[in-house]
């Protein structure tokens, strides 16, 4: 019912018919901090492997082992959920095009990583640059596992994984076009490139779930981003899965709740 969720049902009525400015769609350039540690990625990982054979794949894994994933396969999970794929030249009209559709062509979203488990790449905090292809170092050291976890609302496996990407978006570079419709196209795009991330680490062999839970001042923070201006979205944690096995990859008894026995058959609602 409508009255269950009023906050809900407003945003949404009041979305539902945005008059579209008369603004040109001019993508602005991405976040950059020309005074950050610069680090090119690597070449990539290529992959072969039919793309429904990864769709019929995926799982969500929440169990990760300690081996790290390497520098050249993160470089691959970088480009396929947003990177420059290549450019359009059509006279008056120079589009570089990205891994994934963007309302207006204004691509508002920004990755960050957590890193902890990466082959030649220092654990600490990333943010990636797509069309420049590389990583900005926004501070070096492993976040605590704890900090993480109570970050990630008490999911364990974020802290485990070896690396949480982050998504995070620039509201203005959607709104200014779109009004406060654009907001919901923050929100689908961000889907897009986390679709495209979890396929990727399937088709690395790597384990990957989302992460929808978190504390977004406090993430935030930690990402050292203005949250007058940008916000987080969402997450995805990657790295080596503990199993080969998709059952025990999926670690479905740690998404009972506390003081719920598994016997009990209720939590698995929880599990995708």
């Amino acid at each position: 019912m409508t009255t269950d969720h009023p906050l809900a049902w407003t945003y949404h009525r009041g979305t539902a018919r945005s008059l579209t400015p008369e603004v040109v769609s001019t993508p602005q350039p991405g976040r950059e901090d020309p005074t950050a540690p610069w680090i090119p990625l690597p070449p990539g990982v290529r992959l072969d492997r039919p793309l429904a054979e990864l769709v019929s794949d995926r799982v969500s894994c929440r169990a990760f082992g300690d081996r790290p994933i390497s520098f050249p396969e993160l470089a691959t999970l970088l480009r396929i959920a947003y990177g420059a794929t290549g450019v359009t030249d059509d006279g008056p009209l120079y589009v570089v095009d990205r891994a994934v559709p963007s309302a207006g062509g204004l691509y508002p979203l920004e990755l960050s990583l957590l890193v902890r488990s990466v082959d030649d790449l220092p654990a600490g905090i990333y943010h990636y640059v797509p069309l420049a292809d590389g990583l900005e170092l926004v501070c070096k050291g492993v976040v605590p596992a704890s900090q993480v976890t109570y970050l990630f609302l008490d999911q364990p496996w974020a802290a485990e994984a070896a690396v949480v990407l982050v998504l995070s978006a620039v509201c203005a570079r959607s709104l200014v076009k779109y009004g406060d419709r654009g907001y919901r196209y923050l929100l689908l795009e961000a889907g897009h490139v986390a679709q495209n991330l979890v396929l990727a680490a399937t088709g690395l062999d790597l384990g990957a779930v989302n992460l929808g839970g978190f504390l977004d001042d406090e993430l935030s923070g930690l990402l050292q981003l203005d949250s007058e201006s940008e916000i987080v979205l969402y997450g995805v944690a990657v790295g080596r899965p503990a199993s080969a096995d998709r059952t025990a990859r999926r670690a479905l008894g740690r998404l009972v709740p506390r003081g719920l026995s598994e016997s009990d058959g209720e939590g698995s609602h929880l599990a995708t």
